[in-house]
């Protein structure tokens, strides 16, 4: 899942403010944020977790889902929920 997600960051990473490719690149680039952050969570014990570094979390969650749900009808969302479930060969 997240070298799909990385995939969508690099290719819209300079998408203009508002577009759909913006919002895309908002929803990738929280779930490869959020997904290694987990990571760090669940397996870095020396890693000690703020209230503050938690509401920036949630902030990036809020944004996402506002993103995702300006765009969930589009047909490049639905081309990303796909590239989640099923590996795009080259």
């Amino acid at each position: 899942m997240s070298i799909a997600s990385n995939r969508r960051v690099a290719a819209y990473g300079n998408a203009p403010a508002g577009s759909t490719e913006f919002h895309l690149y908002s929803v990738a680039s929280a779930f490869s944020q959020l997904q290694e952050n987990r990571h760090i969570a669940d397996y870095d014990l020396s890693k000690t977790w703020s209230s503050a570094d938690v509401a920036l979390e949630i902030g990036l969650v809020e944004q996402a889902l506002t993103s995702w749900d300006t765009i969930r009808n589009e047909q490049i969302a639905q081309d990303y929920l796909f590239s989640l479930l099923f590996r795009e060969r080259s």
